[in-house]
This record gives structure tokens, sequence and C-alpha cells, in this order.
């Protein structure tokens, strides 16, 4: 009877533990996310494709309107098309035929330029599977506290977008690399946006969780250009790009508007095809509850102080000793060098375990305890 009682209390113990385990997977998916990032990608080259650069500029000066620096943008652009021998106006790029605005500005950080971007840098990219020699100027320093914008335009097919024109990034590609990224930890939600001809083959194999995949067009459909510039002899940019930029110049960081709102804006009459979108399990809230600017947007977090720092330590304390509030300005130091690399959580890994180090750790010895609980009933 004492052995029957012992293996009903390790059950229920059991039980308890992976009641545990699954509760601490639920709440760390709905944690809030506390930096974006965005991703970037033109992938045509050639003059003929200078609305390629066009689109993926708009969206790259609209998300550093909203506040989301370069060092959180990794911009991976095939063709330069600001400085091509056939642009009249040298150094820019518009996307309207008034030649209103140049998205080009004059503050473009391209990370990825030319040759460099090619299907192995990008899956390289998204993984975290760096040459050591790469810069962290050309990483996606993302944590599972981080949502990614993913923004890719260019030409594509069936299950395939093309690269410079000489190789393809294939749906399957693209979907192990979410799940490398998912196994990683290295984000908390994605919102991958895909403009290109049968679009929607391109997200169809996607199976990570807590995507939110947005395509042009679906298979046997073409997505289209918008705007031509005579002048340029080019069109200037594409129509789901155009409705895109429409939508988020209107955008104010504190806007209420959300992702909801913008899948509504992409009907067959303006754009010429079947716009399709996919919400993969692991998103916590419905569209209508999720705003655009959590991926669009900056995301900044503050500490308040309880007294001011002294502008100079106190000269009457020895050399050896460290006044609290000095120390704590040193703290603060830290702290500003930290998040001027872009993703102080990068820069807290050098003094102690990461949030998701820590709650790797507290799942581990969960599910060690429920395998050693288990044998012991057997």
């Amino acid at each position: 009877r004492i052995h029957a009682i012992m293996r009903a209390a390790l059950t229920i113990v059991a039980a308890l533990s992976l009641l545990l385990l699954s509760y601490t997977n639920a709440a760390r998916s709905r944690a809030t996310h506390t930096n974006n990032w965005a991703v970037l990608v033109a992938t045509s080259k050639y003059w003929l494709n200078y609305r390629h650069s066009s689109n993926i500029m708009s969206i790259y000066r609209s998300v550093k309107r909203l506040g989301i620096p370069d060092s959180n943008i990794l911009l991976l652009n095939s063709e330069d098309h600001s400085c091509n021998p056939r642009n009249p106006w040298k150094a820019t790029v518009f996307n309207n035929e008034s030649h209103a605005l140049n998205v080009y500005g004059d503050d473009v950080e391209v990370d990825y330029r030319g040759e460099e971007v090619t299907t192995e840098n990008f899956l390289r990219l998204l993984t975290g599977r760096h040459d050591p020699s790469v810069p962290r100027s050309k990483r996606l320093l993302s944590d599972d506290s981080s949502n990614i914008l993913i923004y890719m335009t260019g030409h594509g097919g069936d299950e395939f977008i093309k690269f410079q024109g000489t190789s393809e990034l294939m749906a399957q590609d693209l979907a192990d690399a979410l799940v490398q990224m998912d196994a990683k930890r290295r984000y908390h939600q994605i919102l991958l946006m895909v403009e290109t001809c049968q679009a929607g083959t391109l997200i169809s194999r996607i199976a990570s969780p807590r995507v939110v995949a947005l395509a042009s067009s679906v298979k046997g459909e073409s997505s289209y250009s918008y705007l031509n510039d005579f002048s340029l002899g080019q069109p200037v940019i594409d129509r789901f790009t155009h409705l895109t930029l429409f939508f988020a110049e209107a955008l104010q960081l504190d806007s209420p508007t959300t992702l909801q709102d913008l899948v509504s804006l992409y009907g067959y009459d303006v754009l010429g095809s079947t716009f399709v979108y996919k919400v993969h399990p692991g998103m916590t809230r419905p569209l209508s509850e999720i705003r655009v600017t959590e991926f669009f947007g900056a995301i900044s977090k503050t500490r308040p102080l309880l007294q001011a720092y002294p502008l100079e330590p106190s000269a009457s304390l020895p050399d050896s000793t460290v006044p609290p509030q000095a120390a704590r300005q040193q703290g603060a130091h830290q702290h500003a060098v930290c998040s001027g690399l872009g993703n102080s959580s990068q820069c807290l890994h050098s003094y102690g375990p990461s949030r998701g180090q820590v709650q790797a750790s507290w799942d581990w010895i969960l599910l060690t305890s429920c395998c050693i609980l288990a044998a012991l009933i057997v």
C-alpha cells in the first residue's frame, strides 16, 4: 500500500512539473517584446529593376521615421540604382513620377550591397551562423524578446525568389531558416512581407510559431508595378509597396492602427493580384489587437533614477574608494555603451546570463525532473 501511495505521489509531482513547464513556455510566448529589428531585402540587380530598390528604400525610410535605428536595420540591396550610369539624377531614388521625395536620402546605411546579397548571406543573417570575421553591423543581434520585420521584394515564381538573377531562395530554405531562428530563440514574433510574383508560394512551407506572413500574390499570378517615370524609362514602385507605404506614412509611434487594418488594405482592385496572409500558431492575440508599430516602430525602455548623478566625484574620498553615486554613474555609462551597440541585451550577455539562458536552464531542470520521476514510477 505504501508503494502504491508513493507511485501516486510521484505521478502527481510529474504531472505538476509538466504543467509548470507548459505554463512557463506559454508565459514566455506571451511576454512583451523589448526591441525591434528590420531585415529589408531587394534581390534584383540591373537598371530595369529600379522599382525594387525604390520599394526597399521606401520601407527603410518608414521604419527609420518610426524610430528603429540603423543599428537595428539590416538593409540588403542588390543594385545601387542611385549611382547607376543611366540615372540622370545621381544619388537619388524616387518612388513617384513627380520626384517629390528622394527615398535614398543622405543618411542611408546599406549593410549588404551588390554581390554581397546572396541566398547564403541572407540565410546566415537570419540564423546567425556567420563567419567570425563578419562585423556586428552585418549581424541580426536579436533575441527571444525581439519583434522582427522581414520585407522582401524581387522577382519570383512557384516557391522561389531570385537573388541577382543567378540563384534562388526556395520556400523550404526560408521555412528551415525560421525553424532555426525559433530553436535558437532569435525572435519573439516575426512579420514577413513578400512582394514578388507568386509570392504566396514562398510562404507556403512556413511552419514556425509566432509568424505572420503576408504575400502580394498567389500561385499563377504576377505582382504588378504601380507608376511609370518616363524620364527614367522605368516603373518607380510596385503596387503592394505603394499601398504599404501609403499606410505606413500615416502612422505615428502611438498609432492604434492594427495588423488587421493593414491586411484589409490589400484588395484585388488595387493590386491586380490576390493578396494572401497566414497567421501561424503562437500568436496569442488576434491581428485586430496587434499594432502595426509593434513591427514598424521602435521600442524603448527608460529607468527612472531616484536622485541626480554628481557632475564630479567627491575629492575628499581616497582614490581606492568609489562613492555609490559614482558606481551608479559607471553602471549607467556601461549601459549607454551597450545601448550604442544596437541591442543592449547582447552586451549584457558579457556580465551574466540572459533571460533566455535562465529560462532554458529552468526548462532543462524541469524536463530532467520529469524523466527521473517517470523512471522511478516505472
